[in-house]
């Protein structure tokens, strides 16, 4: 699926209650049990089995759960899957993937309705919504706030999801192209009325705003910005703001305040969070009484930890997983995989989930860091292939675009023929002489060879999967080190241009070609820029010399994206040549190698009964219609 929209949404969602208008998908930065009250039907919905009544009944037993480094609690600085996980259940937006499936609907929102030139939005809220604590009602005011803090505030590493690389809302700029704080078009109509207009249609803005950074907070909480739009949407008045009732630090670390389902409790860095049952919840009533976060970022180590029914989801790195012990017992109508894996090392046989998720893992490469022929060598001897079979053990496809194959122009048949017929690397294939020449043709030879580092965050496979280049390499004048980072700790150097190869992965932020490939814009690159990349860590922005000739042919067809955004066949047919533009340029310049797409598997003990999530994967999944059994020890 791509991003077109032939439906006209203008009062959909009023008509529907929020119902998508996308068809949904079958697809940072992861069985059976035995007298169970609860079981899960084939839409992934909860239905009881004892009393036949539509939905389990709730209790107070808090679910327990494993997570990685956690960076802030803030949703408009959160760029990691750790962080997001927890600010997804303590926030709420104006618009939500239910489940993580990726047709969205009304959260905040109560409706909207959109003009015809599809640019202003007039959002109707819920009334009588509650944030936490004693902070009162979620108004249209809060929305102005929120979104010009994403807009201005410098916390925020998202300011391109309002401003001009996304949803684009009409602003000004200053002479050096900055934003003008308070300029945003938009405004509090009423109490419970929100209108923004944007600088130019965008197709999926309904599913921009259900990212967390678009997330609802109290109007004036913090004093990270000094003004905010006030009056109409034409009007140029400012409201100031003042200094803020709480520091950031505060907000970010102990106290964020939201209206979703949970309200924070504790978080104890590189050990522990919490969060706890809201009971005045606008979405009804939260079936467990809070979620608990053991951090372990060590896969091996969260393995065991879940193996001995320390937590109530299973950890399954992709060293201990066993293909030969999955069960598929059925497919439901959204193409997920259902059954049962084991028995596991505890002798347990757990309930077993497989998506087909919207994400993209690839090696990438800092430009300025490492030569294009040493990145283009580097593309020759991998075998994706190869990878996903004897690395990660077919839990996954191989990739050959940055764009997953369930939004692909064309979907995946498509995706399958394009790469197959152009991909210049080798299809399914290691090609070291080809390799060993393009370094010979760059001047390196047997006493003349490049030494590069593949840093990777903590995984035995990815490590595995740099054991397999690095030998290969040898025999192409490549000295290939391989070394660890935490993931938080990658993450900053990434930013701050001191990685050389490095292994990532992107899970959709919305469900459009234009989520992956607008992180590759070679401006958004630049980590020598104040806050670092905004995109991906790549420096493919040129130097002294300009950009190359591949990084102008995907900055010009990006620009051909950002020029037709209206959602219309038309438009989306140029944006659909441009997707394969940009892809082409990447291959090119090799400035990111994609390697798999992950197949996300959810392993549970049977004391669980839990939806299944969607394409946007268990990290936009809110966790308040989870219900826990009494535990087997």
């Amino acid at each position: 699926m791509t991003d077109n929209n032939s439906v006209d949404r203008r009062r959909f969602l009023q008509a529907t209650g929020g119902a998508a208008t996308a068809a949904a998908l079958a697809g940072c930065l992861g069985g059976g049990g035995e007298e169970t009250d609860t079981e899960t039907d084939d839409d992934g919905e909860m239905t009881t089995t004892s009393d036949g009544d539509s939905e389990p009944e709730g209790n107070d037993r808090t679910l327990q759960l494993i997570n990685s480094t956690i960076t802030t609690l803030d949703p408009i600085k959160a760029t990691d899957t750790a962080s997001g996980t927890i600010i997804q259940n303590v926030f709420d937006a104006l618009m939500n993937y239910p489940n993580g499936e990726v047709a969205v609907e009304n959260l905040l929102a109560e409706s909207v309705d959109i003009s015809d030139d599809f640019r202003t939005y007039t959002f109707t809220l819920k009334e009588g919504v509650q944030y936490h604590g004693d902070y009162g009602e979620v108004t249209a005011e809060d929305v102005v706030y929120s979104f010009e803090r994403l807009a201005a505030s410098e916390q925020s590493r998202r300011t391109y999801f309002i401003l001009a690389y996304a949803l684009n809302v009409a602003h000004e700029t200053d002479d050096e192209g900055a934003y003008v704080p308070g300029s945003l078009q938009m405004a509090a109509t009423g109490d419970y009325e929100f209108t923004m207009r944007l600088a130019e249609p965008f197709a999926p803005a309904m599913e921009m705003l259900a990212y967390t950074s678009f997330s609802v907070i109290p109007k004036g909480i913090l004093g990270d910005i000094d003004v905010m739009p006030a009056g109409g949407l034409d009007s140029d008045e400012t409201e100031e703001i003042g200094s803020g009732e709480m520091e950031h630090s505060a907000f970010a670390t102990e106290s964020p305040i939201g209206a979703g389902p949970y309200e924070f409790d504790h978080w104890e860095s590189s050990q522990e969070a919490e969060i706890v049952r809201y009971d005045d919840y606008h979405g009804g009533e939260v079936l467990n009484g809070g979620v608990f976060w053991n951090v372990i970022p060590d896969p091996e180590t969260a393995y065991q930890y879940s193996q001995n029914r320390n937590s109530d989801l299973i950890s399954m790195p992709t060293s201990k997983y066993d293909p030969g012990k999955v069960s598929v017992e059925g497919t439901d109508d959204l193409g997920r995989q259902y059954g049962t894996y084991g028995p596991m090392d505890n002798g347990d046989t757990a309930n077993y989930l497989s998506v087909a998720t919207i994400n993209s893992y690839y090696i990438g490469f800092n430009c300025e860091n490492v030569p294009k022929p040493v990145r283009q060598a580097i593309a020759y001897a991998m075998n994706q292939q190869e990878g996903v079979d004897q690395v990660f053990k077919g839990r996954g496809v191989p990739a050959y675009h940055l764009t997953p194959p369930n939004i692909y122009p064309g979907g995946a048949p498509e995706y399958d023929t394009h790469a197959e017929e152009n991909y210049p690397y080798g299809y399914n294939t290691t090609n070291i002489e080809d390799a060993k020449s393009v370094m010979e043709d760059a001047g390196y030879g047997p006493d003349n060879r490049y030494e590069v580092t593949f840093t990777t965050y903590q995984s035995p496979t990815w490590q595995g999967l740099g054991k397999l280049l690095r030998d290969k390499l040898a025999s192409a004048h490549v000295n290939m080190q391989l070394e660890e980072a935490p993931f938080s700790t990658l993450l900053e150097r990434g930013r701050n241009g001191n990685l050389e190869a490095y292994s990532l992965g992107w899970i959709m932020d919305w469900p459009r070609p234009n989520n992956f490939l607008g992180q590759a814009v070679p401006e958004l690159t630049n980590t020598d820029q104040e806050g670092g990349a905004q995109g991906f860590y790549l420096d493919w922005d040129g130097d002294d010399d300009g950009l190359t000739e591949a990084a102008e042919q995907a900055q010009s067809a990006w620009e051909t994206i950002q020029s037709n955004p209206e959602p219309t066949d038309e438009a989306q047919a140029a944006r659909d040549e441009a997707y394969v533009q940009m892809e082409e340029a990447m291959w090119e310049d090799m400035v990111l190698l994609p390697t798999y797409h992950l197949t996300e598997e959810r392993f549970w003990y049977d004391w669980v009964d839990i939806p299944r999530y969607g394409g946007g994967g268990p990290s936009r999944q809110k966790n308040w219609k989870v219900v826990i059994s009494e535990r087997s020890n």
